[in-house]
């Protein structure tokens, strides 16, 4: 196993960097296809990587920093992950049943073919409540939603704009409680949703896009909006063209939908810039809105 080495004492002492620092196996079988290229990978990107003896009693493990993730195919590794509060996924290859056992795994794998670190370290992410960056583009980043963001997110809102065509967002206290399971629930079980925008010039929050589902449709629905100063700039197509890239290459989505209330000019002229054509309209909440569609 390349760069591995037994937990030790080294592992013991608190970090406080949120990125992922070490990667732990726990693992019965051995020459597991596909996984020394991910190990690899993972220490080429200076992940450190560690053993954990199945057959260790509960008595000899040790603990670990929270900037640690875990594969195991084994319930002694999921005990491990469970008593450190650190995030794991299970390999279990074909035909193997023992699902039961690993019911709060962040992850399934059946083989390692497909896995990158990139993958990991989103799962641990995922484990440990940090928002997904979802892509850059050249003037901003685009990520996913956190708690800490609601009072940004409120003051965003304020736009009169943005009033003008997006209803209101709920009191403070519902919008957390909501935004709370929509990152549990969306984020979580999706892996996507409604994003996040921020200015790389000065980390403001200056607007919000990404992809959701509308009932009655089966097309992921492309939304966005951005505050005031922000418009006219060229940032929302910038922004938009990365979600459809994304869209394409990381979801495997062949076509969007964009729906836009009929008085929305300014919306109906953006949509249509990036290639979107109408297609029919329909009625919602005693408005008249527009669907459009763009093939990936």
């Amino acid at each position: 196993m390349p760069g591995a080495r037994r937990l030790a004492s080294s592992l013991l002492k608190p970090f406080f960097m949120k990125d992922l620092k070490y990667f732990i196996t726990c693992l019965e079988e051995s020459n597991i296809p596909y996984l020394y290229p991910l190990l690899k990978e993972l220490a080429d990107k200076g992940v450190i990587l560690s053993e954990l003896s199945p057959s260790l009693t509960r008595d000899e493990w040790g603990r670990v920093p929270a900037e640690s993730f875990l594969i195991s195919d084994n319930n002694a590794g999921a005990e491990f992950a469970r008593l450190n509060n650190i995030g794991y996924a299970v390999y279990e290859p074909e035909g193997r049943k023992s699902l039961e056992l690993f019911r709060d795994a962040q992850c399934v794998f059946q083989g390692f073919d497909e896995v990158r670190a990139d993958f990991v370290e989103k799962l641990y992410q995922r484990h440990e409540g940090i928002p997904w960056t979802i892509l850059e583009t050249e003037r901003t980043v685009v990520r996913e939603l956190s708690l800490s963001d609601i009072d940004d997110l409120f003051e965003l809102y304020e736009d009169k704009e943005i009033k003008r065509y997006i209803p209101p967002l709920l009191p403070r206290e519902e919008e957390a409680e909501f935004q709370k399971a929509y990152i549990e629930k969306m984020y979580g079980f999706f892996g996507y949703g409604y994003w996040l925008v921020f200015s790389k010039a000065d980390g403001a929050l200056i607007g919000r896009a990404g992809l959701s589902h509308r009932a009655g449709f089966d097309e992921l629905e492309l939304g966005y909006l951005f505050s005031g100063k922000y418009r006219k700039k060229g940032i929302a197509t910038e922004v938009c063209r990365g979600i459809l890239k994304y869209a394409r290459d990381i979801l495997g989505q062949e076509s969007l939908m964009s729906c836009i209330r009929e008085d929305n000019k300014a919306s109906i002229a953006f949509i249509e810039k990036m290639g979107f054509k109408q297609i029919d309209s329909f009625e919602s909440e005693n408005r008249n809105m527009l669907r459009f569609t763009v093939k990936l």
